[in-house]
């Protein structure tokens, strides 16, 4: 077997793959790159994985590693990475997107700067490549600190309105999951299709949730629960998680629909819901603002009477996930234990 080039850059050190997974003493972040290097250098089929909990109970997933080189392969292919190309992990490696950066580098021999995962992270000037979340994103530019960057991946949650524009060349938001070792398509900031990546079809079900078909991963009709509009077999228009779905007397309300034209108005607020006697659930509008309530007022009187949200309430620190995402069910839960922070619109 030929030698595997790969480099890992760590205090100011270059380390290849046999010499970072024998360092001691290291922090955990590092850690668990070490245990993703061992998997890259070791003779194993698969890799067990947690997905992140967003969309419900976190869960163990075993990948094959004919599907985890098979993802990290068509994103060298789909950013044009070859052997030296530079990269940054700013993502936990225990989870998929940090783990596959891990992955990309070993296989694709790149250089990879390990940095510490950080809600603003600190990343080399200059780079080939590198993947972080949205919110990792705004911080960098809220902080005028984003690197020069050939190409830069999002992932894992959506990006506000004034981000998502063409003003951003170089920046991509990429659709996937645990399941599919990342990312299956991706979309340039202001376009608003997914384009498939590698061998990848998309189609449909009866709910019009997309089902992915992906040779190259040993993937053949993964069923999903995102509602899509589909352009072809390559490309999509993301609507929404069917699981996210309101029903409210019969009228099925896609939150994300909602947020996505809030946050064009440059209201920050996210649709949940609580029980009701009548119609089963009714919507409820979370602000973290008081101040906000006139604009959402102004906005909702747009909205078709069947589907205007009636009721609001102010949390100013929405709960998350671990991995930066918003916690949807923990949000509800908050609503229903508070009632008393219900207010009408």
């Amino acid at each position: 077997m030929p030698e595997n080039k790969s480099l890992f850059v760590w205090n100011n050190r270059r380390y290849s793959a046999d010499e970072l997974v024998v360092l001691q003493g290291v922090p955990a972040y590092i850690t668990t790159v070490q245990s993703v290097l061992r998997f890259c250098l070791s003779q194993d089929s698969e890799w067990t994985l947690e997905t992140s909990g967003s969309t419900g109970t976190p869960k163990s997933l075993a990948l094959s590693r004919t599907l985890i080189y098979g993802s990290a392969n068509a994103t060298l292919d789909a950013f044009k990475l070859v052997p030296g190309s530079t990269a940054a992990l700013v993502l936990p490696a225990k989870y998929i997107g940090g783990f596959m950066m891990v992955i990309r580098a070993y296989i694709g021999q790149l250089i990879l700067h390990l940095c510490e995962p950080r809600a603003l992270p600190e990343v080399p000037e200059e780079l080939d490549f590198i993947s972080m979340t949205p919110a990792q994103f705004i911080a960098l530019q809220e902080a005028r600190k984003q690197p020069k960057v050939k190409v830069l991946l999002l992932g894992g949650s959506a990006v506000p309105a004034k981000f998502d524009t063409s003003s951003y060349p170089g920046v991509y938001l990429g659709y996937g999951m645990t399941e599919t070792a990342s990312h299956v398509a991706i979309r340039p900031l202001g376009s608003d299709f997914y384009t498939a990546v590698g061998a990848t079809e998309f189609s449909i079900d009866a709910d019009e949730c997309l089902c992915i078909s992906a040779p190259h991963l040993g993937i053949a009709q993964l069923q999903t629960h995102d509602r899509v509009r589909l352009l072809d077999n390559k490309r999509f228009h993301y609507e929404g998680r069917l699981d996210h779905v309101i029903n409210s007397g019969g009228v099925k309300l896609h939150p994300e629909k909602f947020e996505s034209v809030c946050d064009a108005d440059g209201i920050e607020t996210v649709m949940s819901s609580r029980e009701h006697e009548r119609y089963g659930q009714v919507p409820v509008m979370v602000l973290r603002r008081i101040e906000d309530v006139q604009a959402l007022i102004n906005a909702l009187s747009r909205w078709e009477g069947t589907a205007r949200p009636k009721e609001a309430c102010i949390i100013p620190e929405w709960p998350q996930l671990e991995n930066g995402k918003l916690d949807r069910l923990k949000l509800h839960s908050m609503i229903k234990s508070h009632p008393d922070r219900l207010f009408l619109l």
